[in-house]
């Protein structure tokens, strides 16, 4: 498949408020090269020290990269980002950017899992939980679990604090053994498929890019997760109704705080009385807006959890 790979220019501090940016607008596919960030993260994760090959961690330059299938569809996408961006840098006054310098050009499957190649290898997302792609050898030790996966161009790698935060926070639950889980846009299904390897019985993905569900199949298979026990379905859960038809002991939504807000009115569709919601990809400035969502709605909140500028939020139905 062709892709649209597009380059944003920026600085270490506008990374965050960028992918933020991309990600409200529908843009989950986001890779960030960052020297600083980078330093930080290997200082913290010891086996990543091979992480890049470049010591000099001192320059402050960055690149936000996203990737859009390049045909009409993903040219008029493109075109509504560069628009919003302008406005967007316009009306952001408190942080230096950088030149926010938009490049564009085509490549295809091939090239995207060569790049991810030069820079992904294994690491621990938790103490006890590694992520490692197809094209590195992990030596499984002792009770660790191990997500093996093959990066595709949707959103779900491990390496954004979104994701790790929900990796977490599904990690301290007992309840999710033998559970039923639903993931709402699901990426590359790292979520789910987590889910099911710390115990969950059954899992449902869905997303409205149609690249998810053979990402997240393959990433299941990967992972000899049976295909009894995993349903991915390619769907808009605000446009439809129908392709979900029961209840799920967790809901998960690594999205953005306005999807999130919308959702929240449909959790009584989809979470069962005793259910866990575990939401993620919340900047700063929107928490409370989600948090005062979700109580108006009947729930409970019972964690915020916060890395980098990310926040993630654990709630349940009030008794």
């Amino acid at each position: 498949m062709e892709w649209m790979e597009v380059k944003i220019n920026t600085v270490s501090d506008g990374v965050e408020l960028l992918t933020g940016f991309l990600m409200f607008h529908g843009v989950k596919n986001v890779r960030v090269i960052d020297d600083v960030s980078v330093s930080r993260f290997l200082l913290d994760h010891p086996l990543n020290w091979d992480y890049k090959d470049n010591d000099d961690f001192n320059n402050e330059a960055a690149e936000v990269i996203f990737y859009l299938q390049d045909d009409e569809i993903g040219k008029n996408i493109l075109n509504k980002i560069e628009t919003a961006l302008a406005e967007f840098i316009q009306n952001t006054h408190e942080v230096d950017m950088g030149s926010t310098h938009l490049v564009s050009s085509s490549v295809n499957d091939d090239d995207w899992l060569h790049e991810w190649k030069k820079t992904y290898v294994s690491f621990f997302v938790t103490d006890n939980i590694v992520i490692s792609p197809i094209w590195e050898e992990y030596e499984k030790k002792g009770n660790e679990i191990v997500f093996r996966i093959n990066p595709g161009a949707v959103f779900g790698t491990g390496l954004h604090e979104t994701t790790r935060l929900c990796i977490r926070a599904l990690e301290k639950h007992e309840s999710l053994k033998n559970s039923k889980v639903l993931d709402i846009g699901c990426g590359s299904g790292i979520l789910s498929v987590i889910a099911l390897l710390l115990g969950a019985s059954s899992a449902t993905a869905c997303d409205i890019d149609p690249g998810a569900a053979r990402c997240a199949n393959e990433n299941a298979a990967l992972n000899n997760i049976e295909k009894s026990e995993y349903t991915v379905i390619t769907g808009n859960v605000f446009e439809d109704d129908s392709f979900i038809c029961e209840k799920y002991d967790f809901v998960l939504a690594n999205i953005v705080a306005d999807v999130i807000i919308d959702l929240s009115a449909l959790l009584d569709r989809y979470l069962k009385q005793d259910g866990i919601f575990i939401a993620s990809g919340i900047i700063d400035d929107r928490v409370e807006d989600v948090k005062s969502s979700l109580i108006k709605k009947g729930m409970e909140i019972i964690s915020c959890d916060f890395d980098n500028g990310w926040y993630c939020i654990t709630s349940k139905w009030k008794n």
